[in-house]
């Protein structure tokens, strides 16, 4: 019995992140929201932590309002091979990073990245996507 309850706890944790996900990248098809974000959070040059479809889809969406400096992803690629959108590993990052926003796509990674990110980026230039996105 304890392993459908905690199989039926992840199952429930993972629908909720998945929900979130797709609430998110239906605001960020939305212009005006987020053209009212960008313009909310000051962001003129950002970086996009996560290669994945969310971070993708940040890109496209704040790209006409906001200069994005890159995607970092630890891996150093994109989930899907794009041409036109730079990505660089943390690595890289660390090196160019000059106190710059960092957005946080990873929805269900947001604790590990912001640990990662801590020695080189200050805690108040890290934003969670669901902080960008909240109403």
């Amino acid at each position: 019995m304890e392993d459908k309850d905690a199989l039926i706890d992840f199952y429930g944790y993972q629908s909720e992140i998945w929900g979130r996900g797709y609430q998110m990248m239906g605001q960020l098809l939305d212009r005006n929201f987020v053209a009212h974000k960008v313009e909310k959070w000051n962001i003129t040059n950002v970086y996009i932590y996560g290669g994945g479809y969310l971070g993708i889809q940040l890109y496209r969406a704040i790209t006409p309002f906001s200069n994005v400096l890159s995607i970092v992803d630890k891996n150093g690629k994109l989930k899907v091979e794009i041409k036109d959108i730079p990505v660089m590993n943390l690595d890289i990052f660390r090196q160019y990073y000059k106190d710059e926003p960092v957005i946080i796509t990873p929805l269900q990674y947001y604790k590990e990245i912001c640990n990662e990110l801590q020695d080189v980026v200050s805690m108040g230039k890290i934003i969670f996507l669901e902080e960008f996105g909240r109403k």
